[in-house]
């Protein structure tokens, strides 16, 4: 393998915490706020430097790889100068020490999902669309020791399940 490179990125400072493991990470508001952005570069770059990472990136619903952030992290991977470390496939995308995206709609595969083993991050993308039946079943799939959930999503209402999991219960404090 090729030696390690320093690299200097830019990310908006609100993302900061995202450095630190948590089993939760939450990220909401309008379009243009970097959340996808910046998801694809803490992501990636957590996939170069942590060997066998298993990285699910889910939404509710996806017909088609094309409808995932398969390009977004195909980019990114691109921008940061990375393209001889990852192998990018149209299915996923392997790092050189084992790390691994993948991707998955929930509505349709959610069964699928629950089999996958050892996923150490799963990112849910657009999420404001994710139901409860979805969180219900993928929140447990997420098991591995020291495994994370990231959620990006621009609030469409009040009800969605999302929402009322992640932020309503924090509106009063």
């Amino acid at each position: 393998m090729e030696a390690a490179q320093t690299l200097e990125i830019d990310f908006p400072r609100e993302f900061l915490p995202m450095l630190e493991p948590r089993r939760t990470q939450v990220y909401f508001g309008g379009r243009g706020g970097c959340k996808s952005w910046t998801f694809a570069i803490l992501l990636v770059l957590r996939a170069y430097r942590e060997p066998n990472l298993r990285i699910l990136c889910a939404r509710e619903f996806q017909g088609s790889i094309r409808e995932s952030v398969h390009r977004l992290l195909a980019d990114t991977i691109d921008r940061l100068g990375l393209s001889w470390f990852f192998r990018i496939e149209q299915q996923g995308i392997h790092g050189k020490n084992g790390s691994h995206f993948f991707f998955a709609g929930l509505k349709n595969n959610i069964s699928a999902v629950k089999s996958v083993e050892n996923i150490g991050v799963v990112w849910c993308e657009e999420a404001e669309a994710i139901t409860e039946h979805s969180w219900d079943t993928l929140i447990p799939t997420i098991r591995a020791p020291g495994s994370e959930i990231w959620i990006s999503f621009n609030p469409q209402s009040e009800t969605d399940a999302t929402y009322q999991r992640y932020i309503v219960p924090y509106l009063d404090q």
